[in-house]
């Protein structure tokens, strides 16, 4: 049987030969095959193993660990090691329940739970560990209401964080729409080309239309249009920001069949942090959300093109607002018009005397 010093040289011994193995795979289960395996165990002694390891358990370099292959050993580092050293039996459960959890953090019932210590008694040991700067609380987007806590030395996952996407707990749309804004407008320049005889044309002024009404008619008409419709987009050759909005959407064209040089997801992520448009650093994995989520506004699609097989190209109708895009019905002037139920020939106000009508007939 070996003697006391032994126990500790060879300790000493099977920790340092651990520590490279453990690095090289931080979530490594030593089993007992593998401290044999060592050769340091004098002709594989069992209980010279045992003794071996109860000693690193007593030390705290060791810790126990079950799974599905059985027993085996987690090594811990020295300076955590003086960490647990230092505590009481219920600091210790309470510390080691956090220190297992890793960046996902646990909640503080279910370390109450799993403890099952008295309320007084876990307040206790969460103020020391606290104190000591071990421990820390920290939010989960996934539960906000929750009392969380992580170990200090450890920043909180992405998925208890929510990325990117989320500060001080909040979901960021600003951030999401401006990112967002930045792929667009990148996908946008290699979908479509600007058109000058498309443009010409919808600068074009629309031609005039004879009037059968008298001044008051036209005022009281153009009142209750005005009212619902908005003055009219071209007037002593001012355009406003609609009808600009508009005449830009006419002069954009798509590209040709057959184009292939739609951006893909790679470029898109190299494109992104050349930019440096964003303090965060946005992954493939960030970048495809936004994908994906501007795919199903309707902004993009992907098409089978490019040098990465999958690319993204930006929708026409996309290129206009939210209340600019509409149906046959809403897009034409008779579809919102406040007077339509006086619109007929003859009348104050009909088909061939509707600025409006002639207007929209122009574009």
């Amino acid at each position: 049987m070996a003697s006391k010093a032994e126990i500790a040289a060879l300790k000493d011994e099977v920790y340092e030969a651990c520590v490279p193995i453990a690095k090289d795979n931080p979530r490594i289960v030593l089993r007992q095959a593998d401290i044999l395996d060592l050769d340091i165990i004098p002709n594989g002694n069992l209980q010279t193993l045992l003794d071996v390891a109860q000693s690193l358990l007593n030390e705290k370099l060791f810790k126990v660990v079950h799974d599905s292959d059985g027993m085996g050993w987690k090594l811990r580092t020295v300076d955590e090691a003086k960490k647990y050293r230092a505590l009481s039996v219920e600091q210790e459960a309470v510390y080691s329940l956090i220190d297992e959890a890793g960046d996902e953090g646990i909640w503080s019932k279910t370390i109450k739970a799993k403890t099952n210590l008295h309320d007084s008694t876990f307040t206790s040991c969460i103020k020391h560990l606290s104190s000591k700067s071990m421990i820390s609380e920290m939010k989960s987007v996934e539960h906000p209401t929750r009392k969380m806590y992580i170990k200090s030395s450890l920043s909180p996952s992405d998925r208890a964080t929510g990325g990117p996407w989320y500060t001080d707990g909040e979901l960021d749309e600003e951030f999401i729409n401006a990112a967002m804004t930045v792929l667009f407008n990148y996908i946008s320049t290699r979908t479509f080309y600007r058109s000058k005889s498309a443009l010409r044309e919808a600068q074009r002024s629309p031609k005039k239309v004879v009037r059968k009404m008298s001044p008051e008619q036209v005022k009281e008409a153009k009142a209750l249009r005005n009212e619902g419709l908005g003055p009219r987009g071209v007037e002593a050759g001012q355009v406003d920001e609609r009808t600009a909005k508009r005449m830009k959407y006419e002069s954009m064209l798509p590209m040709p069949a057959g184009y292939q040089g739609y951006p893909g997801l790679d470029e898109l992520t190299l494109f992104v942090e050349d930019s440096k448009a964003f303090s965060q650093i946005l992954t493939a994995n960030d970048i495809q959300t936004l994908l994906d989520i501007m795919c199903f506004d309707d902004r993009i699609e992907k098409v089978i093109a490019g040098a990465e097989g999958v690319s993204y190209k930006a929708l026409r109708k996309s290129l206009l607002d939210e209340d600019q895009r509409s149906s046959v019905l809403t897009e034409a002037p008779c579809g919102r018009c406040p007077v339509f139920d006086l619109c007929e020939e003859g009348g104050p106000v009909g088909p061939s005397n509707c600025e409006y009508f002639a207007d929209w007939l122009s574009m």
